[in-house]
């Protein structure tokens, strides 16, 4: 099969896990709106992929929560493993399906992965709860910005600014791409735009707060006033869907929400935060 021939081949590969995901994301925050169009999306993508790819690749997905994962820096980013030299080359040149010697996931090359540059808590000191996700640093009770693709940009520089992640344009750009996709808004105000796949460290989120609201592509046109940005590393991916439907539960209430929206520095928004979701994500 020829390179450019495999090459598309893989990037069909990357879009059906990108709208599996998505699909089931959306199973998971209780949307209709969008299963219909993601599942004939699916459909269509997969009957036009070679049947003996799709098979290992759906093999794959019931084994992991990703089965197409990026190789950087000769490393596969899904279990770890230095990927021998002659397999690193023929996975750069894209010529053939390769999988990882050791877990068996579908590599594709990448020349550089954003990273977590540090992480929420030490890995001695014990955390539970929101705590291990994110800080009051983090907390944006007034965000500035007028539009969706601004709130994401300024949310993603707090974080950037704070040292916890690197390369803020590539995280737009990539949180802007699954934004086109389907919208992350939900019903009561939410919202939850995420970037998947970075490199190294754990779940990490940033909230914000958009008091007069905000077009985020909600159901129906409303407005969105509680954001969460989440950077989702692939070891995390599964435990992304348990959080989302969490802070769900824990804002279905109009009394919860309004608590949180009458914040007005970061250090009250991340205690009501955490008092509001505890019993919920413990």
């Amino acid at each position: 099969m020829e390179t450019y021939q495999m090459k598309q081949i893989i990037n069909q590969l990357i879009q059906l896990q990108v709208l599996t995901f998505t699909l089931d994301e959306q199973k998971a925050l209780t949307s209709e709106t969008y299963l219909k169009d993601l599942e004939t999306s699916i459909k269509n993508l997969s009957e036009t992929l070679p049947q003996d790819i799709v098979k290992l690749f759906h093999q794959l997905s019931g084994r992991y929560s990703s089965a197409v994962v990026p190789m950087t820096n000769g490393i596969c980013s899904g279990c770890g493993m230095s990927v021998p030299t002659i397999l690193a080359y023929e996975v750069k040149l894209g010529n053939k399906i390769i999988q990882c010697p050791r877990c068996t996931r579908i590599l594709f090359y990448r020349d550089s992965l954003p990273r977590q540059l540090k992480r929420i808590v030490s890995a001695t000191k014990p955390a539970t709860g929101l705590e291990r996700f994110s800080c009051s640093k983090l907390m944006i009770p007034n965000l500035q910005g007028k539009t969706r693709d601004e709130i994401i940009q300024e949310m993603i520089e707090v974080m950037a600014s704070e040292g916890f992640v690197e390369k803020p344009d590539e995280l737009l750009k990539s949180a802007l791409n699954r934004e086109a996709i389907v919208p992350t808004a939900v019903e009561n105000g939410l919202a939850f735009p995420h970037v998947r796949g970075i490199e190294g460290g754990g779940l990490i989120f940033s909230a914000g707060l958009k008091k007069q609201g905000v077009h985020f592509g909600a159901p129906k046109n409303r407005l969105t006033k509680i954001i969460f940005f989440i950077v989702i590393p692939l070891a995390a991916s599964a435990f992304y869907l348990n959080l989302i439907t969490g802070f769900m539960q824990a804002f279905s209430d109009a009394a919860a929400r309004d608590r949180l929206l009458d914040c007005k520095t970061p250090e009250k928004m991340w205690q009501v935060l955490n008092q509001l979701t505890k019993k919920i994500i413990p």
